[in-house]
């Protein structure tokens, strides 16, 4: 158990924890680990944000925490959104999409995907009043890798090759349990029986993001599953903004 969350620690961030060579049974065995590692995000993004929040910041607080999250996953995932909206937004057929998928440099819908995103975050984060900030923090990556285990879990891989993202397709149904005890628990720990609510609307986000990726790709790669993680982030921090507007949180 701890071998396998240590190699997810490492996988996912920039902590250099798991130095070895992983098998493709070990990466996919880690994957059950996804939203703890989440939780270990958020509970740094939270530190900072509330420390920061003593100090008197407020927006800045707010964005510092949300680029320390960045900086811990070497922005990996941002990484995959902004090549995943430059293959999905190119208008070309699914070759084609994968093909400008598989290109290291980024495009203007990436470059404009990214700042959308990042200002969405931005203004969600901002809104939320300060006694919901720090579940917002920890809540959010731990929805965005739940997200991340059930594409990989659920979906066929898109490339007919090899690839660090096919590798991870071994990862079955136990894995999947694990991720989502862990979002459940944490969720109804931080949220209570509203906690419950919002797994449902992420569970629906997710759907239907991964959905329209399968449609488009036929299958993921490593690239959707960082944008379904980005995605699921800044939908679940709107969520538990509008939860607060409604008086549900």
């Amino acid at each position: 158990m701890l071998k396998s969350f240590r190699l997810a620690l490492s996988f996912l961030t920039i902590l250099p924890v798991y130095k070895k060579m992983a098998s493709s049974e070990e990466l996919a065995r880690s994957v059950s680990y996804y939203p703890l590692v989440g939780l270990l995000l958020g509970l740094a993004a939270a530190g900072i944000n509330v420390f920061l929040q003593q100090l008197g910041l407020k927006l800045s607080a707010d964005v510092l925490s949300l680029v320390a999250m960045m900086i811990l996953t070497g922005g990996l995932h941002l990484d995959g959104l902004m090549d995943t909206a430059d293959g999905l937004l190119s208008g070309k057929n699914r070759e084609g999409q994968l093909e400008i998928m598989k290109d290291s440099r980024v495009g203007a819908m990436g470059v404009l995907t990214l700042g959308i995103v990042l200002l969405l975050k931005t203004a969600f984060l901002s809104e939320i009043n300060l006694d919901l900030k720090v579940e917002a923090l920890i809540i959010m990556p731990v929805a965005g890798r739940w997200a991340m285990v059930y594409a990989i879990t659920r979906y066929p891989y898109a490339r007919p090759g090899g690839g660090l993202g096919n590798c991870l397709k071994q990862a079955g149904l136990f894995q999947l349990l694990v991720a989502s005890l862990t979002l459940l628990v944490i969720c109804v720990g931080l949220a209570g029986l509203h906690g419950l609510a919002i797994i449902i609307v992420i569970l629906l986000a997710a759907l239907g993001i991964i959905r329209t990726i399968y449609k488009r790709l036929g299958g993921m790669t490593g690239d959707t599953y960082g944008a379904t993680g980005e995605l699921i982030e800044t939908w679940s921090l709107f969520v538990i903004l509008l939860g607060q507007q409604i008086g549900l949180l």
